[in-house]
């Protein structure tokens, strides 16, 4: 297994993409924290039924006493923090708009969690991280590579997601803590699917814009994005960091 005896803090894991690294950092024997606004007990059942050991701690990233409150939950009951992955967001609410209607309430409201809550996480990690090292992925999106029309507090919030990834590689490499990210395009998560259904934005479904465009000629699901995770989070990938893997189907290439 590798991740055996390894604890691993992933946010936004009750359901979707944080759910599938759950379920499948469980089956190479880490020790789950689900960090989550929603309610992670499935999450839970879901890492148990993969034969290891999971916790849900109620957490909101955008607010930082939150954030110190999942690590030291994470500590108390399994005694080390090893893995963080930064993958709560808010996604699957955005309605794709006109950007003049967009309020700066909610542009505001997406970079304090997208953004600032990865800040937070990996604030409250570090003191249980600096001995030992670790790793920590952040959660990008392909979108800032694209610009995607109708959602720019969004494609913001996960650009500066990738700068802040360089800034704690640079900054943590000294503690050999590594800090990458992955950059998923369109994923048939909870949270896409909800997204595709929401725009305002006269579109057709997102996989019959993006197919054509794709190297890859099918839907990506959470699934694909597990074994990505799972190489940066062993030493598989122990010389790497500061790096962004895309992972759209190919589709960034056009």
């Amino acid at each position: 297994m590798k991740l055996k005896d390894r604890v691993a803090i992933i946010t936004g894991a009750a359901q979707g993409i944080g759910a599938a690294f759950a379920v499948g950092f469980a089956r190479e024997g880490a020790r789950i924290v689900v960090g989550d606004i929603s309610d992670g007990t499935q999450t839970v059942t879901k890492v148990e039924q993969a034969g290891s050991s999971g916790l849900y701690v109620r957490t909101d990233v955008s607010d930082e006493a939150s954030c110190l409150a999942l690590a030291k939950a994470a500590v108390d009951h399994f005694g080390r923090i090893d893995v963080l992955i930064n993958n709560a967001a808010i996604f699957g609410s955005i309605v794709l708009k006109p950007f003049i209607e967009i309020s700066s309430e909610e542009y505001k409201r997406v970079i304090e969690v997208n953004t600032s809550g990865a800040f937070h996480c990996i604030k409250a990690v570090f003191p249980y991280m600096k001995e030992r090292g670790g790793q920590i992925i952040n959660i990008s999106s392909a979108s800032i590579l694209e610009g995607i029309p109708g959602m720019p507090h969004y494609v913001a919030s996960k650009g500066a997601v990738m700068a802040l990834t360089r800034c704690m590689a640079r900054e943590l490499g000294d503690f050999n803590i590594r800090v990458n990210t992955i950059a998923p395009g369109f994923t048939h998560s909870e949270g896409g699917d909800q997204f595709d259904r929401n725009k305002a934005l006269p579109l057709p479904p997102l996989d019959e814009l993006q197919l054509a465009g794709r190297a890859l000629k099918r839907p990506g699901r959470p699934e694909d994005l597990v074994g990505v995770a799972l190489f940066l989070a062993t030493e598989a990938s122990a010389f790497i960091t500061g790096q962004m893997i895309v992972h759209d189907g190919g589709l960034s290439m056009h």
